[in-house]
Formats: C-alpha cells, sequence, structure tokens
C-alpha cells in the first residue's frame, strides 16, 4: 500500500538509510557463485566481448594464465549488492529512482575458470545534496562489496554508487527533454559494421615498449539497441523476472513496482529498454543504459590493448551523461604513466566513452599489468 513518504527523499528516510552504514544483507543468494565455461561464454556475449582469452581454451593455455579467462565484470554478478528475487540496491526510500553514477575496482589477479567467488557485501557510505535533475533532495548511497575465491584469498574488491533522485520532480523539470533520439541509414549501419570488423586486439604487449602519451585502441559500441540491453543485464540478474518471482517481489517490495500501460506490475528496469515508459516515468527523452554497461566496454578498451599476459588491477569509472536508445558510443584512452613495483610493470590510462553527438559520457582511469621482457 503506498504512503505519503513514497516517491520523496525525507529526513526520516535519510536516518534509516544511515542506520544501514556497514550492515551486509543477510539471506541473499547472488546472481552467480563459479566461473564456468558457460557463464563467461554468456557474459562475454552479452557485452560484446570476442576476446580469445574467454573463448578459446587453447588459446588461453599458452597464456601465463593457462586457462580461459572471465570478463573482469563478473565479480559484479557474485555479490549481493544486486539480488534476483530481491529489492537489491539502491535500498531505502521506496519509489525513489536510483541511477548508476560511478564504479570503482581493484581486481588482485584475473577472475578464471573454476573460481567459485563469495563476497562481503554492505552499505559503505550515504551522502545528501541538492538535485541537478530536478531540483530538490538527492541521494548518494555507495556499496562495497569484497571479493575472495575457494582459497579464502581475497582476489578484489568493488565500490558502486547511485543517486536517488525523486521521478516526478525530474519528469516535471526534463532536463534532457530538447535531445532527439538517434535515426540513422543504411549507410550509417554499413559503416559502423565496417568499424566492427575492423576492431583491434594486441596479442603481444610488453611493459618496456609502451610510451607515455600512446592511444589504445579506439573500440566502437552501438547503436544502442532494446536487445543489446536486455543481453546485457540478463547477465547480472537485476529484476529480470516472471510469474511466482515477479509476485513474490511484489509481494515484498510493492513500491518498486510500477504498472504497465496494461496496469501489470513491473519493476523499473524498463527504463532501459522502454521508451515511452521511461519519457512518461522521468521526462527523459527516451530509454537508456546501465552504467555498469559502459563500464564493461571501458574494460575492453583495457582489456583488448594489453595483450594476453597482461591485467587489468584497477578501474575508476564516472558515469556522465545518459546512452540513449540508438546512441553510437566510441571508446578511446591513451598511456598516462607507467612505473614499476616489486619487478611488475604498471601503466595507467585514461579512457572516455564518445557519443556520436561528440558528449563524453563516462570516463575512467585504470591500471593494468603488463607482461615485461624476459631478461
Amino acid at each position: 500500500m503506498a504512503t505519503a513518504e513514497q516517491g520523496k527523499i525525507t529526513d526520516e528516510g535519510i536516518a534509516k538509510l544511515r542506520a544501514r552504514i556497514g550492515k551486509g544483507f543477510e539471506g541473499r543468494r547472488p546472481w552467480r557463485t563459479e566461473v564456468t565455461r558457460d557463464a563467461i561464454y554468456h557474459l562475454a556475449l552479452g557485452i560484446g566481448d570476442l576476446n580469445p582469452i574467454y573463448l578459446d581454451e587453447d588459446f588461453a593455455k599458452q597464456t601465463r594464465w593457462g586457462t580461459l579467462l572471465a570478463p573482469p565484470i563478473i565479480v559484479q554478478t557474485m555479490d549481493t549488492l544486486r539480488a534476483v528475487g530481491h529489492s537489491g540496491l539502491p535500498e531505502g526510500l521506496p519509489s525513489v529512482h536510483s541511477i548508476w553514477t560511478g564504479s570503482y575496482y581493484e581486481w588482485m589477479r584475473p577472475p578464471m575458470l573454476g573460481d567459485r567467488i563469495r563476497a562481503d557485501s554492505y552499505l559503505k557510505e550515504v551522502r545528501e545534496r541538492q538535485s541537478t535533475f530536478g531540483g530538490g533532495r538527492s541521494v548518494y548511497q555507495t556499496y562495497e562489496a569484497k571479493y575472495y575465491d575457494h582459497n579464502g584469498d581475497h582476489i578484489g574488491v568493488r565500490n558502486d554508487t547511485w543517486i536517488r533522485i525523486e521521478r516526478s520532480k525530474t519528469a516535471e523539470k526534463k532536463k534532457y527533454g530538447d535531445i532527439t533520439l538517434a535515426t540513422w541509414t543504411p549507410a550509417d549501419i554499413t559503416r559502423f559494421m565496417e568499424e566492427y570488423r575492423n576492431e583491434q586486439r594486441t596479442t603481444e604487449r610488453y611493459w618496456e615498449d609502451v610510451k607515455v602519451g600512446e592511444p589504445l585502441h579506439q573500440l566502437i559500441k552501438g547503436p544502442l539497441t532494446p536487445t543489446a540491453e536486455i543481453a546485457f543485464e540478463s547477465q547480472l540478474g537485476i529484476y529480470l523476472v516472471g510469474n511466482m518471482v515477479a509476485a513474490n517481489l511484489y509481494a515484498k517490495h510493492p513500491a518498486l513496482m510500477i504498472p504497465n500501460e496494461q496496469g501489470v506490475p513491473e519493476p523499473p528496469q524498463r527504463v532501459h529498454w522502454d521508451n515511452a515508459f521511461t519519457t512518461r516515468l522521468l521526462g527523459l527523452p527516451g530509454a537508456y543504459d546501465l552504467g555498469p554497461e559502459r563500464c564493461s566496454w571501458l574494460i575492453q578498451g583495457m582489456t583488448n590493448w594489453i595483450g594476453k599476459d597482461g591485467f587489468v588491477t584497477k578501474l575508476e569509472a564516472r558515469y556522465l551523461k545518459f546512452n540513449y536508445m540508438g546512441d553510437v558510443t566510441w571508446i578511446r584512452g591513451k598511456v598516462l604513466d607507467k612505473s614499476e613495483r616489486n619487478g611488475k610493470g604498471y601503466v595507467r590510462c585514461g579512457l572516455e566513452c564518445v557519443n556520436h553527438r561528440d558528449e563524453i559520457t563516462a570516463t575512467a582511469e585504470a591500471e593494468a599489468e603488463l607482461a615485461k621482457r624476459k631478461s
């Protein structure tokens, strides 16, 4: 049953959130618990990353790892921050919309075939700010997950931050309402397909050969479609539920669900593939992607360049603008710095997602360990 507080950011709601800081999520089951061949394959296809280190066991056996690796973002599916059949995150503040604003990852080693991974997850921080979307209040919620393998070794950490905004005020202001969704000609599509065919991926790269200022390979993604968005989100296990599972979710969190045009309650995840629904709910020009999808593209911008024996150790991404249906995105980057620690060679790179409007929609700084030449 709806209450007067639902859809609004209140002092009481913020106080309840802050009381949750440092606490975990007992009883939730993660979407994945093990890095299997199928999990690797499906996630690689969901991202659109055909790196042979994910898909070709013979190739993977010839690398320093000796086995298949998984796309590094797979760890996101192995904690209880987003759990199917639960309210998911960010928690609290019923019917107050959430938008990903940033992610931070560390990997002590790449996730690889056979890993059984668990995580300790909890609310880390709550901050209030003035909203730039529709005026009024907004709340930033940051969650942390620490990952461990089946031997109990700490293998990574993830922080995700969401902004919470009031849907009604955002819809009224229509801050981005003057943007027109892209349409493309057959000639445009032919040009994009040619870019996909020419995608570059380095097999061997040595730290000694890298120059500061050197560009990374440019990567194309899009045009964004509802099909592509559902393909990606199905790998994260976020609210893609129906029948009894959807009924259970509605019974537990009725304020989460929004009636569709036929009066059936659905999770708000439709903002990521339904243009009309998103315009009605938020006043935006159309549906938009999840921030972590662009994070996976930024990671691919690194993994396509570092070679088969390198691995990404850190990445911090900031999601600056919406990526709408029909948008085309190019991932670009360059080497900012190189260094050595404990005899190993590292590079620090800056990356960005740039759309067909020449807008920067996301940025990242990433670090990777590269192979070194044998002396």
